[in-house]
């Protein structure tokens, strides 16, 4: 059994969201998971996070159903994007809860990964994270939606390389 947890950039900068092939693409590992689990004895769980400025809203334990209900709502975006602090924060937290719960841990991240308001991590600090969760706490984080021109970054971050879906150029 794992946990998806999805962290969602309603930042102004990426308020085309819903329009994009990120969001497409968002749709379609739902349905992908509702598809795996439809006959499963033990269902896998999910949450969500929103995040501009700071964590906007966070829900940790939801059916595959309501996520998708949740994500096709109208989205009210905001200004700044501190997806640094968004990243770590969401895992921390969610690791909190579920750490012995689940097999495997996995953040899936939305954005437009334009950083401008991260107050409490930086790059270092975040990969430093990344590792430590990757390794020892059996997370798996993965970026959606980025350009090429952010691949090493996060590659500096300690995302594998495999995680990180570009942008269609």
């Amino acid at each position: 059994m794992s946990y998806y947890h999805f962290l969602i950039d309603l930042s102004i900068s990426n308020r085309d969201f819903q329009q994009q092939a990120v969001y497409r693409r968002l749709m379609e590992q739902i349905d992908y998971l509702i598809e795996l689990n439809q006959h499963r004895e033990s269902k896998d769980l999910v949450g969500y996070t929103f995040f501009a400025y700071s964590v906007l809203q966070c829900k940790s334990q939801l059916t595959l159903q309501e996520l998708r209900e949740e994500m096709s709502r109208p989205f009210e975006f905001q200004s700044g994007s501190a997806i640094l602090d968004a990243i770590a924060k969401s895992s921390s937290l969610m690791d909190e809860q579920f750490n012995s719960v689940f097999d495997k841990k996995n953040l899936l991240i939305f954005s437009d990964f334009e950083e401008n308001a991260s107050s409490y991590y930086n790059v270092e600090m975040l990969a430093d994270h990344i590792k430590e969760f990757s390794k020892r706490k059996s997370w798996n984080f993965y970026a959606f939606g980025l350009k090429k021109s952010q691949k090493e970054l996060f590659l500096r971050m300690n995302f594998s390389s495999e995680n990180l879906i570009l942008l269609p150029t």
